[in-house]
Parts: structure tokens; sequence; C-alpha cells
């Protein structure tokens, strides 16, 4: 797995304007899957991103009532089927076109091999997830679910948008 598109520069990891229906913006996360063009790798070309809490100091910090939505988990037939997987204990509430709940046992993905949803208007494929207990990082685990490749390309993209937290005072 690398970062970015196969066709162009890295853009992963910016801002955009507008994602997941929410006239919000959002943090992309864009990889392509660098195995041989017949090769269905599945979880093992995966990225994995980690959102850690640190202090001024750089230390280690808890946070929380941290809340996310992961928008445009899609899929398109013989290019990609998004596939999200969140660490720690969460609470999630999928949208319609998306199945399961974002963890390692049951992951996030498209319903369907064939269901892409436009990037900035549709809320069909967010994943709203809210941990409940205090959390000093969250990794979250990206990879492709497609079952053959047609030769378009092999990226694919999904968004943060919304995240929000309360931070934990420390010896006050």
């Amino acid at each position: 797995m690398k970062s970015g598109t196969e066709k162009s520069g890295d853009t992963s990891l910016s801002a955009v304007n507008q994602v997941g229906g929410s006239f919000t913006s959002g943090l992309r996360i864009q990889q392509s899957v660098t195995t041989p063009d017949y090769s269905t790798p599945k979880r093992a070309a995966r990225g994995t991103y980690t959102f850690a809490f640190t202090g001024a100091d750089g230390r280690p910090v808890s946070v929380s009532n941290l809340a996310f939505t992961v928008t445009d988990i899609d899929s398109t037939e013989g290019d990609f089927w998004d596939v999200v997987e969140l660490s720690g204990a969460f609470s999630s509430t999928a949208a319609s076109g998306v199945t399961g709940t974002g963890t390692t046992d049951s992951p996030a993905t498209a319903a369907s091999s064939n269901t892409a949803f436009a990037d900035t208007t549709s809320s069909d494929g967010n994943l709203n997830v809210t941990y409940q207990t205090p959390t000093s990082s969250v990794t979250l685990t990206y990879w492709s679910n497609a079952q053959k490749f047609s030769r378009v390309d092999r990226s694919q993209g999904i968004y943060i948008a919304g995240m929000k937290f309360s931070a934990i005072a420390n010896n006050c």
C-alpha cells in the first residue's frame, strides 16, 4: 500500500472542504494498492493511520468524548471496496450504504461491491464513531476487499470529518 493515488501526486492527509454530505471539512486518507495487477491482496495490503493526542510537551494525553465520522466508505466493481477498522472500545452508527461496526471482528465496509457515493454530498457511506471512555490514540486500519481488478486504477479514499473531543485536565 502506498499513500496517494497511482496516477497523481500524494494528496493523502490533506484537508478537503466538504465531505460526507455534512457541509463540514474533512481529512482525506487516500491510498493505492501496489501489488501486481491481478493480485487481490485484501487485508494483506493495508494502510494504518494513528491519531495520537499529545500535550504541549509532546507527551501522550487522554481525551474524552471523542467523536468523528468516517465518510465515503464505498466501492467500485473491479477497482476498490473500502474496509475500515478502528482500535479501542467505541460505539458506531452506520449509514444505509455501510455494513459492520468498524471493529476488527466487524469491519465497516460498503454494503455491496459496486456502490459508489459522491464524496462531498452523500452521507450514505458514513460511519459515526464515539469513544465513551478516555483514549490517547486511535488507529484506523484501511484496506480494499476488491474481488478482482479491472485495470482502472487501484486508488481508494475515505475522509475523517467532524472530529471533536474534550481535553482531560491533568493535575488541576
